[in-house]
């Protein structure tokens, strides 16, 4: 008989001890969680920071600041983000660098609380102390920064720049900061698109960037978000509109730059001959390319005149106000965002080594002065490849002979997109060097063989092979 109150007893005391560690095993997830771990970082996330937790202190750039200001300055951070279902939630501080936890109730579990007893002392990643010891709050800003967040500008495209649907665009953003720029971010209708560290900043050049191809008819907001080393942050939006025309058959707004001088064409606003003297590009540096039939171009100014070549006669003007044959170029690629620019005159278009003469279109071959970096351009909207379906395909190499060391060019000819790829040959048919050219577009594109300059060791007579789909064509050159 004495057996069973005792019994009782020891059943009642199990009890309770299990109620009380379910307790602290298990707070309310997450109504008693106060911190959170997302995207490496750790962030705070109590409104209350019970047990005294808000007024204990963590020592930044050597003085003491208490915890919710430290937390609420965290909120500024640029990947900072609220509470999600799926973040690890821990009790209290849990970050690495964050205090201990020293409430008498809840010692027994200070760690995840959504994982019950496993979760128990683990203890969450860190907070930025990199970003919080450059905040001004806490003594940062010793570099002599201006506490203000980057200057940040979209260099492609602009403002209400018009496409045609299905449009995929490609971003060029310029930001600058006396502390240094630690990162761009671009977003489009608010859907992030990815994060760029360093400059330049550009998304889509290679195609990499899903959320930018085939945009469906309508007005989409692009938002650059700009960080500076300090965390502080300035955004820049502007409109992109796609429909049914865009502009007539539109490339895109683009920058046109010489390659050799790293300077900007400027239209000059058509009040004179244009330039390629400029360091940055603003509206006037700023052109719309639009297909002009028979795979060739015509170049728009943010003034709303069409370029001119002057047929070679003289500088070249941004002036015209409809397409004529002196308004017509083919862009012949050179890899890249790299460029020719033919005029309708067969001659290309030279930046003249940025001299204030202006530029021209009289030169009968590429070098230096005739390549452009073309940033911006939607080749896919252009139809460049309708071209003259008569036209033959056809291959040549210049200079012939050339000196060992010197450039050497293949010119080739097709009449439509065609997967191609060369190779160079001793006389023998031992294979040099090879390699796939990719999907050459319709039309006469001169192809750098800079490779055949770095691999032949000897002077004498070399074969290059040119294969154009189910076509091949071989030619001699000579080194000398």
């Amino acid at each position: 008989m004495k057996c069973k109150p005792i019994t009782l007893t020891l059943f009642i005391t199990v009890f309770s001890i299990s109620s009380i560690f379910s307790q602290q095993w298990n707070p309310r997830h997450p109504g008693w969680t106060d911190s959170f771990a997302a995207r490496g970082f750790c962030w705070c996330n109590s409104s209350n920071f019970d047990h005294g937790i808000g007024t204990k202190t963590v020592a930044i750039n050597g003085t003491p600041y208490k915890i919710v200001d430290i937390c609420d300055e965290l909120k500024k951070h640029p990947l900072y983000r609220v509470f999600q279902n799926g973040d690890a939630p821990y009790n209290d501080i849990q970050c690495g660098n964050g205090p201990a936890n020293d409430a008498p109730d809840e010692t027994g579990c200070p760690g995840r609380t959504d994982l019950g007893p496993s979760g128990c002392n683990q203890i969450g990643p860190k907070w930025d102390m990199n970003w919080l010891k450059g905040r001004p709050r806490f003594g940062g800003d010793t570099g002599g920064g201006n506490n203000n967040g980057p200057d940040i500008s979209f260099n492609n495209p602009l403002n209400n720049a018009s496409y045609q649907a299905p449009a995929t665009i490609t971003v060029d953003v310029k930001a600058t900061d006396n502390d240094g720029v630690s990162n761009v971010r671009l977003y489009i209708n608010n859907s992030f698109i990815r994060q760029e560290n360093i400059s330049p900043y550009e998304w889509n050049q290679n195609s990499q960037d899903e959320k930018l191809k085939n945009l469906g008819i309508g007005t989409y907001t692009l938002k650059a978000q700009a960080t500076d080393k300090k965390g502080n942050i300035t955004t820049k939006t502007i409109n992109i509109i796609v429909d049914d025309n865009g502009g007539g058959n539109n490339g895109g707004s683009v920058t046109i730059k010489g390659q050799s001088i790293n300077k900007y064409i400027s239209s000059e606003g058509g009040s004179r001959s244009m330039r390629a003297n400029r360091n940055t590009a603003g509206t006037g540096e700023q052109f719309t390319i639009q297909s002009a039939g028979n795979g060739t171009v015509s170049l728009k100014g943010n003034n709303g005149k069409y370029v001119s070549s002057e047929n070679g006669n003289k500088a070249m003007n941004c002036n015209r106000n409809a397409v004529g044959s002196w308004e017509k170029f083919r862009l012949e690629p050179l890899g890249g965002d790299l460029y020719a620019i033919k005029g309708n005159n067969n001659k290309y278009v030279s930046h003249e080594n940025g001299r204030d003469m202006g530029i021209f279109c009289n030169r009968n071959a590429i070098g230096s002065w005739e390549k452009f970096a073309i940033k911006g351009l939607n080749v896919s909207d252009l139809n460049l490849q309708n071209v003259t379906s008569s036209t033959a395909q056809s291959v040549s190499v210049y200079p012939n002979p050339v000196i060992k060391g010197n450039n050497v060019r293949v010119q080739v000819t097709t009449p439509q997109d065609v997967l191609s790829s060369i190779e160079i040959m001793d006389l023998n048919g031992k294979s040099i060097i090879q390699r796939s050219l990719g999907v050459l577009r319709a039309g006469t594109i001169s192809i750098p063989l800079d490779s055949l300059r770095s691999s032949v060791k000897t002077n004498g007579l070399y074969l290059v092979k040119i294969t154009l789909g189910k076509k091949t064509i071989v030619k001699q050159v000579m080194i000398e």
